[in-house]
């Protein structure tokens, strides 16, 4: 996202276009993720980080479950598809494999053009 917005800052206003889209990209979340991260390292003893932390887990767990939901309800577009997602889900959960492996393979045979 970085080099696209670079990108478009060069092309509307030149190399200083460039560097000021790219700040204004990233150095809004940079600042906050070092306050955040010098705040939760000051307060670490306070009673209110172990709830905080209980209540990121469900959290996360339902963002990467709704992302996967999302991704392959879009991947779903024939038959085929649907039955290559329902063998990754079987594979990922039936087995101890490491999802990335699944990833992988999947890359391999469509980039083969079997998939």
């Amino acid at each position: 996202m970085i080099l696209m917005m670079s990108f478009l800052g060069l092309k509307v206003g030149g190399i200083p276009g460039a560097i000021a889209s790219a700040l204004a990209t990233f150095g809004p979340p940079c600042a906050m993720y070092y306050l955040s991260y010098r705040l939760w390292d000051r307060f670490s003893d306070m009673p209110w980080q172990r709830i905080a932390r209980r209540g990121l887990a469900p959290l996360t767990i339902g963002l990467v479950i709704a992302g996967g939901y999302v991704m392959a309800r879009s991947a779903a577009v024939g038959w085929q598809s649907v039955a290559i997602t329902a063998a990754a889900v079987v594979l990922m959960l039936g087995t101890r494999l490491n999802p990335l492996w699944i990833l992988t393979a999947g890359g391999v045979l469509g980039g083969l053009g079997l998939l």
